[in-house]
């Protein structure tokens, strides 16, 4: 293999060194998104952390947004827009209550660590 193309392939050293508040974990599970206008769009979620998750959806949705999110851990999450890269979106929740985040905290610790993977 050319020199050039092995530099660029994926290793165990491209794994990002994130620096977040909470670890992110696998989590892929159907999500409905309620705008503020009363309206409900399904999406697919992707990763969650004690802070909020992220998820795809054609929906277009714009960053400092605030939506609903359901079902995580069986309720109705406030949350607002922070990410965007075309159909892929980040959601911090709001408000959590201390149950609702010990709730998130362990399912997160029965998930997979979630690993992006940069491009080199």
């Amino acid at each position: 293999m050319d020199a050039d193309v092995q530099a660029s392939a994926p290793t165990v050293e491209n794994v990002v060194e994130e620096k977040r508040r909470h670890s992110r974990h696998r989590y892929i599970e159907r999500l409905y998104i309620g705008k503020q206008d009363g309206m409900w769009f399904t999406a697919m979620t992707y990763e969650i952390s004690a802070g909020g998750l992220s998820a795809a959806t054609t929906t277009d949705l714009e960053i400092g947004e605030k939506v609903n999110l359901s079902p995580v851990v069986n309720k109705r999450i406030e949350a607002i827009v922070r990410r965007k890269k075309g159909a892929m979106y980040g959601f911090e929740f709001l408000d959590l209550t201390a149950r609702l985040e010990e709730q998130i905290l362990k399912l997160c610790e029965k998930l997979p660590l979630f690993q992006s993977l940069i491009d080199v």
